[in-house]
């Protein structure tokens, strides 16, 4: 009698153990399908259409953000530039049908340039999201683009002659004067253009990211600054000294008054230009008398010497800074 008893005993303990294991067990599937179900999911990828492009051709830079459930996205809005890349156009933003598997495709594309040469890389965006989990942020992925110059590595320059020693200048004391008062008066436009500067400078608005809007001559000074340490005339490489200053001034004009001048050829531009009234009449022969001496050297084998590269450097810094944006035209787009 007591051996039964004592079986009995041993079955009601496994019988207790095993509903205690099983409980535990569906608790903790309980626990993991709700946590599976609370999941977002949320991905961004950013491509270009062009892993190589030359000095100044045009880059299409896609972003490309796929999301389950319902959520709200802030798509990013990049400023004039992403690191060597200047930004050029938005495009539309694309937006595909929900699928069989429940999620959704956003497409959001901009057009870039650079001028630097070399693999060059566009950061990564961040792009913030909203659902019902909460709020959250995800970044793309950077992306490189190799930039090459107009002459093919590796190429003889045939066509480029050497260059001209410079000629002894006799000593005029009127030059030095004028050069003294030129200096003088580059010093004291240097210090007002540094108070004003410095004025407004307090006044403008914080942007975020590391993304700051540029001024389409400022573009262009740091450029210009960048094609004069690369010493491309010393260098033997004349014919693409000339390629990157005329692209400069182009793209200079198009950001600044709205022509069209990097897809048009010489002559298409300068008759839009004589018709517009953007410009003055004397930057207008300025301008003429620049693309004129870039044009003999990119089209008809002339071989400048390092004054008449100089020269050409003065004419597109002087057009430069008599055509820039002034600092009331300047304040009034901020407001």
């Amino acid at each position: 009698m007591i051996k039964k008893h004592r079986i009995c005993s041993i079955l009601l303990i496994l019988v207790v153990v095993i509903y205690r294991l099983i409980s535990l067990h569906s608790i903790a599937l309980s626990q993991d399908t709700k946590v599976a179900g609370n999941t977002q999911f949320v991905e961004a990828l950013a491509t270009v259409d062009k892993k190589e492009a030359t000095i100044g051709e045009k880059i299409q830079y896609t972003i490309r953000v796929t999301y389950k459930d319902e959520i709200t996205l802030q798509m990013p809005e990049p400023g004039q530039q992403m690191g060597v890349f200047t930004v050029k156009g938005k495009e539309r933003v694309e937006r595909s049908g929900r699928e069989r598997d429940g999620y959704t495709v956003i497409d959001q594309s901009f057009l870039v340039d650079a001028y630097k040469i070399g693999h060059q890389t566009i950061p990564a965006l961040k792009i913030k999201y909203k659902g019902i989990q909460g709020e959250g942020e995800i970044a793309t992925n950077e992306v490189v683009v190799d930039i090459r110059g107009i002459i093919k590595e590796g190429e003889p320059p045939a066509d480029i002659k050497d260059i001209i020693p410079p000629l002894d200048v006799p000593m005029s004391y009127k030059r030095l004067v004028l050069w003294i008062i030129a200096g003088m008066g580059g010093l004291s436009l240097g210090c007002i253009i540094y108070v004003f500067v410095n004025k407004f400078k307090n006044r403008q608005e914080k942007q975020e990211g590391a993304f700051i809007r540029k001024s389409p001559h400022e573009i262009a000074y740091e450029l210009l600054e960048q094609l004069s340490r690369d010493d491309l005339v010393a260098k033997g490489l004349v014919k693409e000294y000339y390629y990157r200053i005329t692209n400069i001034v182009r793209h200079y004009i198009e950001d600044r008054f709205g022509l069209l001048a990097p897809e048009h050829t010489t002559e298409e531009f300068l008759v839009e230009m004589a018709r517009t009234n953007k410009l003055h009449d004397n930057h207008k022969q300025l301008m003429g008398k620049f693309l004129e001496r870039c044009d003999m050297v990119k089209y008809a084998k002339y071989g400048p010497s390092k004054t008449e590269a100089e020269e050409v450097f003065s004419l597109a810094k002087r057009f430069i800074d008599e055509t820039r944006e002034s600092l009331q035209e300047m304040e009034v787009v901020k407001l």
